[in-house]
């Protein structure tokens, strides 16, 4: 066979072969005391978006906060304004846990969390730099703050790259769902107010596919709503029934108020968000 034949023979396989993922790119780590952050990408999704995570890890023993950080806790604050070519970012949350402290519960991730960011380019053919400056709190016995830096450069339209640990976290984000039966998700039938044995709250009625699931319920209020662990009952019908303790709520508040209610558990957690018509406070 002649040299150039020969060589056109060796290089097909190479040119017909799929395209492999690459690893996705990362940012530098920003150290603190106790933990440490950075930016990993993911590929860009169908819709144009870029696919962020903000990984956080942290040393034996300590914890980070949700967004609603529960009895005792700090939420992290993001500032994005470093940023450039960015016209939008949904921060989307991984279903948290609660741990008992001295105060009551606190709720967060334990060890290391990675926090989901869609990102919206202002213009889509243009790369993204995106810019995080990050103040949270990790702790242990007592909370110590924490202030992070990352930057993270993005290629427009990447598709063959792989983050196994971003897609493992982003499929801990609850999946929205509207109250009513569903056949494969775990279900949120009804939300009201209530009364239990004097004290006021939300009752939650909770169904469960096969061999799914409730392990715990997180309610949300708009201001400084406050709310406590979940009692969850089993009903006859294989139905949960789940009283959440309204612990504080701002002064004078009643009428219809927006609330977003979490379920963790299996075959995954789901979130739906509800207004309800909350009745006056009792003197």
């Amino acid at each position: 066979m002649k040299p150039l034949l020969l060589l056109l023979a060796l290089a097909a396989p190479a040119l017909s072969a799929p395209v492999l993922a690459q690893d996705a790119a990362v940012s530098p780590w920003s150290k603190s005391s106790h933990s440490s952050l950075r930016l990993i990408a993911g590929a860009t999704a169908p819709s144009g978006k870029q696919r962020v995570g903000v990984q956080i890890t942290m040393s034996p023993g300590y914890k980070t906060y949700w967004r609603s950080p529960g009895d005792a806790g700090v939420p992290p604050v993001f500032d994005w304004s470093g940023s450039e070519n960015v016209g939008g970012l949904d921060v989307r949350w991984p279903a948290p846990e609660r741990f008992e402290d001295g105060n009551g519960y606190s709720i967060g991730y334990v060890g290391e969390v990675v926090v989901p960011v869609s990102v919206q380019p202002v213009d889509p053919q243009k790369p993204v730099t995106l810019v995080l400056a990050l103040e949270y709190a990790v702790c242990e016995k007592i909370c110590i703050p924490a202030k992070g830096e990352a930057r993270l450069w993005l290629e427009p339209g990447v598709t063959s790259v792989s983050s196994p640990l971003l897609e493992s976290y982003e499929a801990r984000v609850p999946a929205s769902v509207k109250l009513g039966q569903k056949r494969d998700k775990l279900a949120i039938l009804e939300v009201k107010p209530e009364e239990e044995k004097g004290e006021a709250g939300l009752r939650i009625l909770l169904r469960t596919p096969p061999e799914g699931t409730i392990e715990d319920v997180f309610v949300e209020g708009p201001g400084m709503w406050s709310f406590g662990k979940p009692g969850m009952t089993p009903q006859p019908d294989g139905s949960i029934s789940a009283f959440v303790k309204i612990n504080d709520r701002p002064k004078g508040a009643s009428g219809p108020t927006p609330f977003i209610v979490t379920v963790r558990g299996k075959p995954a957690a789901v979130e739906t968000r509800l207004e309800l018509d909350i009745p006056v406070s009792k003197p």
